[in-house]
């Protein structure tokens, strides 16, 4: 039997009306490279893609389904309702981790005053996802991280329950690509990847999560 993989890839859009949003440059292409590099090798792959151009969208024939959301709201909902049923998860999105603590219900003109907005936390998906992962599942995160970057990855490791986590630099947001490093709950150090295509940094996350399945 197949195992099957969640990936959540790209951005979240957090609107302040119905036409300003926050959000951050993630294309999805990591997203992308993953579930490609997995249903090649036979996964089962399910991707949740915050809004993406379509050309960064894998082509999974018939090899797993593209869930469409915006918000970390949808995304969360969605990777709650997916994750019981899957063996193993990546948690490649680059969540906006704030979002209007009001939503406008129309354009809000331009004023030549300055505003204040208030802003209030996004779920922590991959931390409430940690909490509800059984024994035999897997999940691997990433950390991007422009300080101190070994030590906060190697909190997010624990504090998020992942097996492994990937540390990237805001250098990577939209990039092909960028300088990588791998940490699980056997290193000693990171284990650096140094400079990789995104396709590449795939494959290595892919043939990692594989070897804890037996997934050749």
């Amino acid at each position: 039997m197949k195992k099957k993989l969640l990936i959540l890839s790209g951005p979240t859009h957090e609107y302040l009306d119905p036409v300003r949003y926050l959000g951050n440059a993630s294309s999805g292409k990591m997203g992308a490279a993953l579930a490609r590099a997995a249903f090649h090798i036979g996964w089962d792959v399910d991707v949740i893609s915050g809004p993406v151009h379509p050309s960064n969208l894998p082509d999974l024939q018939e090899n797993g389904t593209i869930h469409h959301v915006t918000s970390a709201e949808e995304m969360y909902a969605a990777a709650a309702r997916l994750f019981p049923d899957v063996n193993a998860a990546i948690f490649a999105a680059a969540v906006a981790d704030f979002r209007p603590a009001q939503k406008a219900s129309q354009k809000m003109d331009h004023r030549d005053q300055a505003c204040s907005l208030q802003l209030e936390p996004t779920p922590d998906i991959a931390a409430s996802l940690g909490l509800e992962k059984q024994p035999s599942q897997k999940s691997i995160g990433f950390a991007l991280q422009s300080h101190d970057g070994a030590q906060k990855a190697q909190e997010k490791l624990v504090n998020k329950n992942l097996d492994a986590i990937v540390l990237n630099s805001p250098n990577a947001i939209a990039a092909d690509q960028a300088a990588y490093q791998w940490i699980d709950h056997e290193s000693t150090s990171p284990d650096n990847w140094g400079v990789l295509s995104k396709t590449d940094c795939a494959q290595r996350i892919i043939q990692h999560l594989s070897k804890w399945f037996d997934v050749t």
